[in-house]
């Protein structure tokens, strides 16, 4: 994956976050399927891990860095179902965006070189451009979720 290919999908992916602060409460708060999270807590659990990104991973990726695993998913999940129950919709989404334009701007500052920095992750190798194609796989497959449960038409 190309940093321009990165690039486009954080844009697209912030175009369809502002074409969801549109959906109507029930909507918002329906399951993505029965027995899962609704739309609000998956669009939140998806702002904590950007949260999770920005501030305890691109600091750190610099080559042969050993950065620690991950933290407790469930936890991380957990927090960001509450987060969604106490939060608006609106300031949920535009949250995101917020974090989301701040990766654009540290992928804008990168060269096709820096996303090839190789470092660990709970002794897991990869590297800065593996890092986002993990978490653009992530982005779309809730996108594809929260479409279908809303009925938005792809």
């Amino acid at each position: 994956m190309q940093k321009n290919e990165i690039i486009t999908h954080y844009e697209s992916f912030s175009v369809w976050l502002e074409s969801i602060k549109v959906l109507d409460q029930e909507t918002w708060l329906k399951p993505v399927k029965a027995g899962k999270w609704p739309i609000a807590a998956v669009v939140a659990h998806l702002l904590f891990w950007d949260r999770f990104s920005l501030e305890k991973r691109f600091p750190f990726f610099k080559k042969g860095a050993e950065l620690e695993s991950f933290p407790e998913f469930q936890y991380v999940n957990d927090a960001a179902a509450e987060y969604s129950q106490k939060h608006a919709q609106i300031e949920i989404i535009e949250e995101l965006l917020e974090v989301r334009k701040q990766f654009l701007d540290i992928l804008k500052g990168m060269t096709e070189e820096n996303l090839n920095t190789a470092f660990t992750i709970g002794g897991t190798a990869l590297t800065v451009r593996d890092y986002f194609a993990d978490f653009i796989k992530h982005d779309i497959h809730h996108k594809k979720q929260i479409n279908q449960a809303a009925g938005i038409r792809v």
